[in-house]
Parts: structure tokens; C-alpha cells; sequence
């Protein structure tokens, strides 16, 4: 399980490391660091990036994932929401940089399309996350990994941490 509070600068004794980028924080599981939340994203585009990001991973070598970002960024549109709600997985698979797992293009379709509805909903994705505030923490990562397609809740959980849920 991920740590979901914040740690100051200095709390982590001489066997504890300290993290904050996703890749970092997936190491800091194996070599038991503690894994800070990440910080919130800008934009609803940076929350959906970071969500695409967690379903491409899945099953791949971080290094690999964060060595290629620009390059799978550039063949996912920059990770356009409008665009990517819009495209099909025979147009992306097509695209220079995209992995070829049809499963997870088309979650990241699907999901595009889902984060179209939370805009649509609550004016913006943070403040969706406001409002899963008024859930019980466990609650909340059901919610998410219900919501969105290839995503469980373990990476709910992870996902949430990555954007800073926990303060």
C-alpha cells in the first residue's frame, strides 16, 4: 500500500528515501522508501496525462515508459482530451510512440470520453476530486477505479496519491 500522507523534509530516517515522480515512487515500493503524494496537476489535461500514464505502465518497465514519455505523449496527442475522445484505436495504433495494446488505447478512449463527462459535471477533474473528498478515503479509490476502465483499485489508490488527493 502506498503511503497516503505527506512526509517533511527530513522525517525519513538514513534507510528511507523520499520520492515524488510516479516512475520513483513505484521503486520506493520495492526498496520500501516512503513515496510522497505528487503535486497537483494544472490542468485537466495534466490529470488525464497522469491517468494514461498509470494505465500504459502497467506491466512495462518504468524506465522504458519514462525514457519514451515524449515520444508515446507526442503519438497520444499530447493527451488531449477533445482529440482523444474523438480518435479511434486503429487511427492511434497507427501513431509513432503509441504502445500497440489495444486494451489500453481503447481505455484511454474510453476514459477521455469519461473525463469529457466529469468537466461537463463539475466544471473540472480537481473539482471532481473535491468533491470524492466527502468520501471515506477507501470509498473514494472504489469510486475511481469504477469509473474509469483499466484501472483497479490499487491503482486508484496510486493514481490518487500521484495527483496530490492526499494532502
Amino acid at each position: 500500500m502506498i503511503v497516503t500522507g505527506s512526509i517533511a523534509e527530513g522525517e525519513c530516517d538514513s534507510s528511507m528515501k523520499a520520492h515524488r515522480a510516479p516512475w520513483e515512487c513505484t521503486y520506493a515500493k520495492e526498496d520500501k522508501s516512503k513515496c510522497l503524494p505528487g503535486e497537483k496537476p494544472k490542468s485537466d489535461r495534466e490529470y488525464f496525462e497522469i491517468l494514461c500514464l498509470c494505465i500504459l505502465q502497467a506491466g512495462l518497465n518504468w524506465g522504458a515508459i519514462r525514457k519514451n514519455w515524449p515520444k508515446i505523449r507526442q503519438g497520444f496527442y499530447d493527451f488531449d482530451i477533445d482529440k482523444l475522445a474523438k480518435a479511434t484505436v486503429d487511427e492511434l495504433i497507427k501513431r509513432p510512440g503509441v504502445y500497440k495494446n489495444r486494451n489500453k488505447i481503447e481505455a484511454i478512449i474510453v476514459n477521455a470520453k469519461k473525463f469529457q463527462g466529469i468537466k461537463e459535471d463539475f466544471g473540472s477533474f480537481s473539482n471532481f476530486l473535491e468533491f470524492l473528498k466527502k468520501l471515506k478515503n477507501d470509498e473514494a479509490i472504489k469510486q475511481v477505479a469504477k469509473m474509469f476502465r483499466h484501472i483497479g483499485e490499487y491503482t486508484a489508490e496510486y493514481y490518487l496519491h500521484s495527483v496530490g488527493y492526499w494532502e
